[in-house]
């Protein structure tokens, strides 16, 4: 029986073609022999044939080099990584690709819509209340139905409301949903129809990933603790601040916690970890609170009480140089940036929901929490104040002085540990334990 004797090649042949290293490069890439194994198909594209258009300073190799001696037909190439199967796949046009970057997968809301918001003009995921809206217009005009809401607008009640400006007066974005035809009464059929519904994903949820971390309820959480803030007696001012900081102590820390069991699935962790944050957080918390307090007042700061430590009180007490670095580092900072009060809310939700405190057992859904605050607060940032695309990292700036203030405050503070003749850590339980103010 013939037996067929394959062809030999050299290394240098293999490389640069039969010419040799010392040849002239050619026009095209040189061809070599057919050689290929049975079952193995040149690549079109790699060594002549189609191209693919992709040009490389590699000199032209054999195909059966490339694809693997004896490997099947639906091998990958190393170089580019396409299958080598009968023939190049198809080179998908520029609209092609258009159409797919802003293809949305199969069972997202988005999926297949061709209306626009008619409130503000983005992509809208269905017809809500009788109009078609996206989610965001949706949520909002749901919200405020329920929540029977009222808003004002500081301008002349004829604001642009679109896509990037929706959530700069809630008033003019309200009125423009009534006039679009939005319905306050299908709101209310709507609330009862999935009442058990919502409560069931509620408990679902509470497990995994936590819900998105609605900023209203961050800024009613810090609208709500500061209309608490009272005003003391002129014997009460007349005191030297560390005794005034003293007697005020547990109306400090009540306040905190009632600010605390108001924000965002803040109740839904362990007992124990709950007072495993507050016990962590609560110098920061108070310091940005008071700080941001005082914006308005000069060379002094506003405690929860009312009373109002001016900078020469402080000096006289012991207290005057970290007491420059809150008004320098703190309050000069928020006053020159205009910090509003939900920036403030999520600052100090950063604060609270701290993955690293000691002792903390839920960990990662604390550390989940805390991005969304992030996301949310960066979101804020950017439909607010869409000409300072460096606010963001700006606020984020203001956490290290915090908690470097923070810690220089434990050594004065001292007093702090003791409410009384009670612990903190039983203060702090009996106080999450009782139901929240209404």
């Amino acid at each position: 029986m013939y037996k067929k004797e394959r062809p030999k090649l050299s290394v240098t042949a293999l490389l640069y073609g039969s010419a040799g290293p010392a040849a002239s490069w050619p026009a095209r890439p040189l061809q070599p022999p057919e050689v290929s194994p049975p079952g193995i198909r040149a690549a079109p594209g790699l060594n002549g044939g189609a191209s693919n258009g992709v040009s490389s300073s590699l000199p032209p190799q054999p195909s059966f080099l490339l694809s693997g001696y004896g490997a099947p037909s639906a091998s990958r190439s190393p170089l580019d990584g396409r299958q080598l199967n009968n023939g190049p796949p198809a080179t998908p046009q520029p609209q092609q690709q258009q159409q797919a970057t802003t293809r949305y997968p199969p069972n997202h809301p988005l999926s297949g819509s061709k209306h626009l918001c008619s409130i503000c003009g983005d992509r809208a995921s269905g017809k809500h209340y009788g109009v078609y809206s996206c989610e965001g217009c949706k949520g909002f005009f749901k919200r405020t139905v329920r929540k029977d809401l009222s808003y004002a607008c500081r301008e002349e009640r004829s604001c642009i409301i679109d896509k990037r400006q929706r959530n700069r007066c809630q008033y003019c974005r309200y009125q423009k949903c009534l006039a679009c035809g939005m319905k306050r009464e299908a709101v209310q059929e709507e609330r009862q129809r999935t009442k058990d519904r919502a409560d069931s994903e509620v408990e679902s949820t509470s497990g995994g990933a936590p819900p998105e971390m609605p900023l209203e309820r961050i800024l009613e959480a810090e609208l709500r603790v500061e209309s608490q803030t009272g005003t003391l007696s002129e014997s009460a001012q007349q005191q030297d601040p560390v005794s005034s900081i003293c007697q005020a102590a547990d109306r400090q820390l009540h306040q905190l916690v009632q600010w605390a069991k108001h924000i965002p699935h803040f109740e839904e962790l362990p007992l124990e970890d709950r007072m495993v944050l507050l016990k962590a957080g609560w110098n920061e918390l108070l310091i940005a609170a008071f700080s941001h307090r005082s914006v308005d007042v000069r060379d002094g700061i506003v405690l929860a009480t009312g009373l109002v430590v001016q900078r020469h009180s402080a000096h006289g007490a012991g207290v005057g140089a970290i007491f420059d670095r809150v008004l320098t580092e703190l309050v000069a900072k928020m006053r020159e940036m205009k910090m509003d009060r939900t920036e403030l809310g999520c600052l100090r939700a950063v604060v609270l929901f701290n993955p690293e405190a000691k002792g903390l057992r839920s960990t990662a859904q604390v550390e989940a929490l805390r991005e969304k605050v992030y996301a949310a607060l960066e979101e804020h940032c950017r439909q607010q104040y869409p000409d300072q695309p460096g606010r963001f990292a700006k606020l984020l700036l203001r956490l290290p002085a915090l908690r470097s203030i923070g810690l220089k405050c434990l050594e004065h503070l001292f007093f702090f540990k003791l409410i009384g003749d009670t612990p903190i850590d039983n203060f702090l339980l009996s106080m999450l334990e009782a139901p929240s103010d209404p």
